[in-house]
Formats: structure tokens, sequence, C-alpha cells
């Protein structure tokens, strides 16, 4: 026969038992709704930088064509001053001039591309990193379950008790 103070014992248990199992379920959800938060803040930056590496490319042809068209001026400008100057445009110096500021042009459209292009590929990384993150918190918040987790606690919590119970009872 039970004494009524062990019979209490149990009860307070096994009340005590169900507060763990409800409090671990309830920590459990709130780490999968944080899960899943920041899941969807991860694929949003990565749709953001998607959207910028779009941006940079964009802007890296727009400046590209400026720099080409500005080219385009300087030469007439260049050829302009030569002719009116009686120069021949097509041997000697002239010919130097002309061909040095297409060249120097070239390598300003060169370094405008490849600025946009490294910058684009940063956004690419970027993306990429964020779309690994949500995916990874997507799996996170898939592997709560929260009632389970409660389960496991009030099982965990009345084992430890009974343990200590029966200690006590066989003393």
């Amino acid at each position: 026969m039970c004494s009524p103070i062990l019979a209490v014992a149990g009860i307070a248990a096994a009340g005590s038992a169900a507060m763990s199992g409800v409090a671990a379920s309830n920590q459990a959800g709130a780490q999968q709704q944080s899960d899943n938060y920041n899941a969807q803040i991860a694929a949003n930056n990565a749709t953001v930088a998607s959207e910028q590496r779009s941006v940079a490319i964009q802007q890296g042809q727009a400046q590209a064509e400026q720099s080409q068209l500005q080219q385009s001026r300087t030469l007439g400008e260049q050829k302009a001053a030569l002719a009116a100057n009686g120069v021949q445009l097509t041997s000697g110096s002239a010919t130097d001039i002309l061909a040095s500021t297409k060249f120097l042009g070239e390598q300003d459209v060169n370094a405008i591309q490849s600025n946009a292009a490294r910058q684009a590929w940063g956004y690419s990384v970027d993306a990429a990193n964020s779309t690994a993150q949500s995916n990874l918190d997507k799996w996170q918040a898939g592997n709560i379950n929260p009632a389970g987790i409660g389960a496991m606690a009030a099982g965990s919590s009345i084992l430890s008790s009974a343990s200590m119970y029966a200690g006590k009872a066989a003393g």
C-alpha cells in the first residue's frame, strides 16, 4: 500500500512532467517559427541579391556605352583638330594619336565591363549564400516536432520522478 505522501508526490510529479512537456513543446514551436521566419528572410535576401546582380550588369552596359560614345566624340574632335591644322590623318603621328585614343577608350570600356561583372558576381554569391541559408533554416524548421519534443520532455520527467520516488518507497 502506498503512503498518502507518496501518492501526492506522484501526482505532483505527473503534473510537473506535463508542465515540462508543454514548456518544451512551446519552446520547440517557437524555434520552428523562428527558423521558418529566418528562412523567409534569407529567401528575400536571395531575391534582392539577384535583382542587384541584374542592375549591376545593366549599369555596366550603360556605362560602357557612355564610354564608347565619349571615345567616339574624342576621336572625332581629334580628327577635326588635326585636319584643321593640315595634318595627314592616315599616317605618322596622327595615326599614333588616334590609335592611342582608341586603345585607351577600349581599356576604359573593358575596365567598366570587368567591374560590372565582378560586382554582379558578388551579388550572385550573395544570392547563392542566402538561398543556402534559407534551405538550411527550412530544413531545421522541418526537423522540429514540437509535440514529439514535448512528449519526450514529459516522459523524461516522469521517468526521473518515478525512479526518485521508487527509491524513496523502497527505503
